[in-house]
């Protein structure tokens, strides 16, 4: 993993900047628009139409910016993290395939086990839906899900590797093959229905057209997330095996397709 890591971080955070910018100009826009109605449902179920305000340290709209852009780059470093070691599973269980194959691959895991898989059971919503009491309870399921969804892939990964070093060949493999995947599948089904989903629904007074824009806004952010790490790392490792190539062929598959040191 020496080689790819530091790679793949770099990668996230240039994602992360790019995706962090990507917001900015078409989703907080979306946000804003919600918190205006969230503010004027709360007006109009206020005494008076007056609102109090609470005391607490107020953040500028400047601020929230540079603060989504720099939760992404922190979302970048750890989705370049979990690349790297979905990347080296990708590349053990198919050695025969190439860099972009590899790369391309574990980027789609990584957002099917991180992002889509679990917003079949929470989906994002835009500020204003849910409780404050809900809160911990939400984010503690979400991530619960997220977590045992990449464990999932990694163990199908996994087994598939075992399945291509073993001596088993034509039907059996291919057989072997579907039971992975009957297997994965009835681990996501079980996921989805033992998890408790969203207790809160989203507000009469919300647009559905809002809510729309919004979660087609993030599915678009996550995955360009995805495709620029996984493009970019597979970039730099093709450019770094033709450098290698033209200095000593031999070191090739050593430093990107061998063995993990």
């Amino acid at each position: 993993m020496k080689s790819v890591l530091p790679v793949a971080l770099i990668m996230g955070v240039v994602s992360g900047l790019l995706v962090g910018g990507y917001f900015n100009v078409v989703n907080v826009p979306v946000m804003e628009w919600a918190i205006s109605l969230e503010e004027a449902a709360a007006a109009a179920e206020a005494p008076g139409g007056v609102v109090e305000e609470e005391d607490g340290i107020t953040i500028t709209l400047g601020q929230q910016r540079v603060g989504l852009v720099a939760g992404w780059v922190i979302f970048g470093v750890l989705f370049g993290a979990v690349f790297t070691v979905l990347y080296h599973l990708v590349r053990q269980a198919t050695p025969g395939w190439n860099i972009w194959a590899w790369t391309l691959i574990a980027g789609f895991l990584g957002f099917w086990a991180l992002y889509l898989f679990p917003q079949i059971k929470y989906p994002l919503n835009p500020p204003g839906v849910g409780e404050e009491g809900t809160l911990l309870a939400r984010q503690g399921f979400q991530f619960l899900i997220m977590l045992l969804s990449l464990l999932a892939v990694v163990a199908a990964a996994l087994v598939v590797k075992l399945i291509n070093d073993s001596s088993t060949q034509g039907l059996q493999r291919f057989l072997r093959y579907g039971g992975v995947a009957v297997a994965y599948v009835a681990a996501a089904l079980v996921l989805s229905y033992a998890i408790p989903g969203n207790p809160d629904p989203i507000p009469d007074w919300m647009p559905e057209a809002l809510v729309i824009l919004f979660r087609t806004f993030t599915h678009i952010g996550y995955l360009l997330m995805w495709m620029f790490l996984s493009v970019g790392v597979a970039g730099y490792l093709q450019y770094q095996e033709r450098g290698i190539k033209a200095s000593d062929p031999a070191a090739t598959r050593a430093r990107v397709g061998g063995p993990i040191s």
